[in-house]
């Protein structure tokens, strides 16, 4: 059902005046919304976690991703000068940022971990979960490796794959994933406003 409203909205709202945005919009009704919505219609607990250990645990894993994105903002100014010419439009993206990063956390480890390792154990769930992480990142590598070369992008999504499941498998908290992901994009793009000022 996520996956049919995914492609539904993905490839039909660009055709609507409210085209911008549309992918963002797309993946969260796809991959949070809708699976959320059958989770708790089939009498389930939501299980993201609350605001503990493993909340900051999620956020202190996303972060210890900053520094090596830092490290691009220099050798990259076609791209990174972009976030300073968004204007007005900062907080659209940084909310459109935020309905699609906390849908991949959501998706990859709640639904596809977490229900994975029910039926089957860990194991099998953090593979499941892998791949998933990896087919949702495919769009992020056609942009990552242009900054961070192929081998380091595939280097980069494959590490940042294996650390959050495992950090998952450990606390059993998606929400400070959520969290995390979302506030590596904010910092990341604070660094290039820094650096590359409008």
């Amino acid at each position: 059902m996520g996956g049919a409203a995914y492609l539904a909205l993905d490839y039909g709202l660009p055709l609507t005046p409210y085209g911008h945005g549309s992918h963002q919009l797309a993946v969260f009704v796809g991959f949070l919304a809708v699976p959320l919505t059958v989770l708790l219609q089939s009498g389930r607990k939501a299980d993201l976690g609350g605001l503990d250990r493993g909340f900051l645990a999620g956020i202190g894993m996303y972060l210890l991703f900053l520094l090596p994105l830092l490290a691009l903002i220099p050798s990259n100014p076609a791209y990174f000068r972009g976030y300073a010419q968004m204007g007005p439009v900062q907080g659209a993206w940084a909310f459109l940022t935020l309905i699609q990063v906390t849908s991949v956390d959501f998706f990859t480890k709640r639904i596809v971990q977490f229900e994975v390792e029910r039926a089957w154990g860990p194991s099998r769930a953090m593979a499941a979960q892998f791949l998933a992480w990896s087919g949702a990142h495919v769009i992020e590598y056609m942009w990552l490796r242009d900054i961070a070369t192929p081998a380091g992008a595939i280097l980069f999504l494959g590490i940042t794959g294996v650390t959050s499941g495992a950090v998952y498998w450990k606390t059993k908290n998606v929400l400070g994933m959520m969290a995390g992901h979302w506030v590596l994009n904010l910092l990341l793009a604070a660094a290039a406003l820094l650096y590359y000022p409008a």
